[in-house]
């Protein structure tokens, strides 16, 4: 079995089915729309490192930033605090790419760790927020009515 730092290579496909199904069962349309943009970002990846002859780095990046601009619209449209995470935890993915491009020096143990790092967090951010959106929904319903009350 192909291991990537200690990890078994299907724990992650098996991690982001976990996100999807939870997104699908407890989340909202936001926690969907980041889910299914984790997947098909994702998708397109695998898709881009198996094809021969595929400008793989390119592919990769389109997708990446892709992913980014979707979870920063999420983070701007949403009332939660994961998609805040989400999208930094994914910035800095592409940023820690962007030093493997800049420092030829920075090995792979120290690349593959920081993305696989980057790579759970963001699944875990989104899965957080798919299990904690019925909290959100009943928050907004307890909320105080008079503009400018507090809550103690």
């Amino acid at each position: 079995m192909f291991r990537t730092n200690g990890l078994p290579i299907f724990v992650y496909p098996l991690t982001l089915l976990a996100i999807c199904i939870l997104a699908i069962w407890r989340g909202g349309r936001y926690e969907r729309a980041a889910t299914f943009g984790l997947l098909g970002a994702w998708a397109v990846t695998v898709v881009a490192y198996r094809a021969p002859n595929l400008p793989t780095e390119y592919i990769v990046l389109v997708a990446d930033l892709s992913l980014l601009a979707l979870l920063i619209w999420v983070a701007l449209r949403s009332p939660a605090w994961w998609p805040i995470f989400a999208a930094g935890f994914h910035l800095l993915a592409i940023l820690t790419h962007l030093a493997k491009d800049l420092d030829r020096q920075l090995g792979a143990w120290a690349y593959i760790s920081a993305q696989i790092i980057w790579g759970y967090l963001l699944a875990i951010s989104i899965g957080v927020g798919s299990w904690r959106h019925p909290a959100f929904r009943l928050a907004d319903v307890e909320a105080p009515a008079d503009a400018g009350a507090t809550r103690r």
